[in-house]
């Protein structure tokens, strides 16, 4: 069952990555690029191509193998520890940033892509291909900010257990390319988005906070979410200036919005729907969950525990769930949401019949750890108590990282060149086998 939930969380993987997503819908047509059948405008000028994101090299490598000789300048902006493929290399500017807190690379990289954006003219064309983690990449703060100031804001409520779209509310607003700042900055050049979704829901002004697309939220309104966590008083003075004084948006005319189209290629369902698929193919009776999973990380261990234990059937069961919980942080420890969801699940299916928790992101990394998640099982408990150890304890230290790796259930894949959301899968099997 192990082995079964791993091979799903590839499956999973797998299905959401670039070299397969890419091919299936951009082709070249003599001179003109379709995707899905629709060509892009042709242009008289430039052909510019931005790759953003944790999957931007995948994403620029496959725009690239399907597009021979179309692009003109090709840009990549990657984390520091995602690999770039030699082909992408040699045919781009490699720029880097840090994840999930912002660095100096990472801003000098987006005042680059700016002015590129910003350089562009009416017979030109801007292509975005678009991933998970471009929030932290695109660190370059709005005038009157630092990026000290965008840092210390990100990791306040990134550490209360503030959602990812009250953390890109509060983003739009201080973030220099965020809310339509890439858009904006290419306009009156055309721009078409593709996007690797690691949003729920996919709302395109979360995704790396909506950089070809208008904000939808104000000022007022990430002053509210400052509130709901108690933060207004904590976040730098800088911050709370500038968003009294109406935020970093300016009013949008509608103008550079209307030469902006964005289309989601991968999200969460793409993962979910290939686990599923492979479960089946394992002989496996697969329950798709119908809502997403978010919430508190370790209190949604806990209920997918109590109800794992009361599933009964006759042939081998599993449950796919696709989402993005939480964790607010109260200690210094090593690992992620994934983690900590995993070991509240060990800790509740100890001792029961065979079942099988596997959390684990679909980017490879979770939380501060080198992990991608877990997986578990009903014997998780006692080999953590074998050696001593209480799994109590490492939750209330926010160090579920370092209690799973102690015994051996902690997945680790490094970068997956992809990314979109999180994979849960509870696996069970008839008690009487």
């Amino acid at each position: 069952m192990r082995r079964d939930a791993r091979a799903a969380f590839d499956a999973a993987v797998a299905a959401a990555q670039p070299q397969r997503l890419v091919p299936s819908l951009v082709r070249l047509s003599g001179e003109d690029v379709l995707i899905d059948g629709e060509p892009l405008p042709r242009t008289a000028r430039r052909r510019v191509v931005m790759a953003i994101g944790k999957a931007a090299p995948g994403l620029a490598a496959a725009w690239l193998e399907a597009t021979p000789g179309w692009t003109d300048e090709l840009f990549v902006l990657a984390p520091h520890d995602v690999p770039v493929p030699i082909e992408v290399e040699e045919a781009s500017t490699v720029l880097r940033g840090a994840h999930p807190y912002p660095d100096s690379d990472g801003e000098a990289s987006t005042h680059t892509l700016l002015s590129i954006a910003h350089s562009l003219g009416v017979d030109d064309m801007l292509v975005v291909l678009l991933s998970g983690g471009g929030s932290a990449l695109l660190a370059a703060p709005r005038d009157g900010l630092t990026l000290g100031d965008i840092r210390t804001a990100t990791k306040l409520l990134l550490t209360a257990g503030a959602s990812i779209s009250e953390v890109n509310t509060v983003r739009r607003q201080l973030l220099a390319a965020a809310g339509g700042g890439l858009g904006r900055s290419a306009s009156p050049a055309r721009v078409r988005t593709l996007i690797v979704s690691d949003v729920l829901g996919d709302t395109l002004t979360d995704i790396a906070s909506g950089p070809t697309v208008v904000s939808p939220t104000t000022a007022a309104d990430a002053l509210e979410v400052l509130d709901r966590f108690a933060l207004r008083n904590a976040v730098p003075n800088a911050v709370v200036a500038l968003l009294n004084a109406g935020g970093g948006n300016p009013p949008d005319d509608g103008v550079w919005a209307a030469a902006c189209t964005t289309r989601v290629i991968a999200n969460n369902r793409t993962a979910v729907e290939a686990a599923a698929l492979e479960l089946r193919s394992r002989a496996y009776q697969v329950e798709v969950a119908a809502d997403p999973l978010t919430g508190e990380a370790s209190d949604r261990g806990r209920e997918i525990a109590a109800a794992a234990r009361t599933m009964e059937s006759i042939t081998p069961t599993a449950v796919v769930m696709g989402g993005e919980t939480t964790v607010t942080v109260r200690a210094s420890g090593s690992g992620g949401r994934n983690q900590e969801l995993a070991l509240a699940a060990a800790i509740g299916i100890e001792d029961a019949a065979r079942i099988v928790v596997l959390a684990a992101g679909t980017d490879g990394i979770d939380g501060r750890s080198n992990n991608a998640g877990a997986v578990v099982d009903t014997t998780t408990g006692s080999r953590f108590r074998k050696l001593g150890l209480d799994p109590e304890a490492f939750l209330t230290t926010n160090d579920s990282g370092t209690a799973l790796d102690a015994v051996g259930d902690a997945i680790r894949t490094g970068p997956t060149g992809t990314n979109v959301c999180d994979l849960t899968l509870v696996l069970t099997a008839p008690k009487h086998r």
